[in-house]
């Protein structure tokens, strides 16, 4: 460790603690943040401490950017003409790509899958698509989500910009963490020398809060955090099921940062706090953890409302058509009854004729046989 630089040791941390598993990413961390201590960078460490655990999600979404699966290259492709045409209004244009949008959506959902650190759940996978969603739909959500440091799910409502506060590893300044491009394996290596992180700035002037917008279309909201972290550990924000947010605060004494601890008593208060700061984000993250399984359950309940109110639409369409149907049935049965009527009238009257004919007739008869006995 002595070897790298600050900048070195933090690009090395982040390949390190976004390239393993959810469950190892706090002793990951930690591991790093000593290692950072050790050689002499507090600041480094401090920065360190501060990333945020990814959701099941976000690592499975690192993993696929990290194992560089050629569907990166098609999401790109088609994210750039989705937008292009978008942009220019090309409703003709957008309608032909829906099916190749769609395919390159399963095929980001299937290499997810065989890339991922553990299986993933009909929820987690549903928030893989909606990452790849949003990164087809805005350039600046793209960046993030092939930056191999994503840490949790991305979502787009259909209409603005994404939301991407703190879906990200940044630094306290708002520098967007990332990886070099073929770096995954070398990340991996024991010196920790070759490391496959770069650092990139936003694609946007924002502070590192931004703001922060539902992830569901029928969401909304706006909340804010400050522009960058407080100088001795940082903060982490968890949203509740509502869309809102509690922040825990990561606050360390300034005067106990001002100059190395120079006794045992020091080197103990300060491994006291950075333990209760280590308790404190551990159940951050379960809280998150939390949030996100009630957002699915919402999600799930609104899927079902939304089937149970096609079916009643659909139940009305068909209730009205029978109206329709039933209306027209007394109508034609009304028009039948007018021409049996009719019919009928014309029945009697040919009655009536028949009998004034033979009535004729037998007079007739009469006369001609009176005529006879008479000659």
């Amino acid at each position: 460790m002595e070897e790298l630089s600050a900048q070195e040791a933090l690009r090395a941390a982040v390949d390190a603690v976004y390239a393993v598993a959810p469950a190892d990413f706090v002793a990951t961390r930690k591991e790093w943040v000593g290692r950072a201590r050790a050689a002499g960078h507090r600041d480094t460490a401090k920065e360190i401490g501060g990333l945020r655990k990814p959701s099941v999600s976000a690592a499975a979404v690192n993993a696929l950017v990290r194992a560089e699966d050629p569907v990166l290259d098609r999401l790109r492709d088609v994210g750039t003409r989705l937008r292009h045409a978008q942009s220019a209004m090309d409703a003709a244009r957008m309608t032909e790509m829906r099916g190749e949008r769609d395919a390159v959506l399963a095929d980001w959902v299937a290499a997810a899958r065989r890339h991922a650190p553990g299986p993933l759940a009909a929820s987690t996978e549903a928030e893989v698509r909606d990452t790849a969603v949003a990164a087809l739909a805005d350039a600046r959500a793209s960046d993030i989500v092939l930056s191999g440091s994503l840490t949790r799910a991305l979502a787009y409502s259909g209409f603005g910009e994404v939301d991407v506060a703190d879906a990200v590893a940044r630094t306290s300044t708002g520098v967007v963490l990332t990886r070099i491009e073929g770096g995954a394996a070398r990340g991996r290596s024991k010196a920790g020398k070759d490391a496959a992180a770069v650092s990139t700035t936003d694609a946007e002037s924002r502070t590192r809060a931004g703001s922060a917008a539902g992830e569901d279309a029928g969401e909304g909201g706006k909340g804010s955090r400050s522009a960058e972290n407080s100088a001795a550990g940082g903060e982490d924000e968890a949203e509740d099921a509502s869309g809102g947010r509690h922040e825990v605060h990561d606050e360390a004494s300034e005067h106990g940062d001002a100059a190395e601890p120079d006794d045992t008593s020091e080197v103990g208060s300060r491994d006291a706090h950075e333990a209760e700061v280590e308790r404190l984000r551990e159940e951050l993250e379960s809280a998150e953890a939390q949030v996100s399984t009630a957002r699915e359950a919402r999600r799930e309940t609104e899927a079902v409302a939304r089937r149970r109110q096609d079916d009643v639409d659909i139940a009305a369409a068909g209730v009205e058509q029978a109206r329709r149907l039933l209306a027209q049935a007394e109508r034609h049965a009304a028009t039948a009854q007018d021409r049996l009527d009719q019919a009928q009238a014309e029945q009697d009257e040919a009655d009536r004729t028949l009998e004034d004919a033979r009535s004729a007739r037998d007079t007739g008869r009469r006369q001609l046989e009176e005529a006879q006995d008479a000659g």
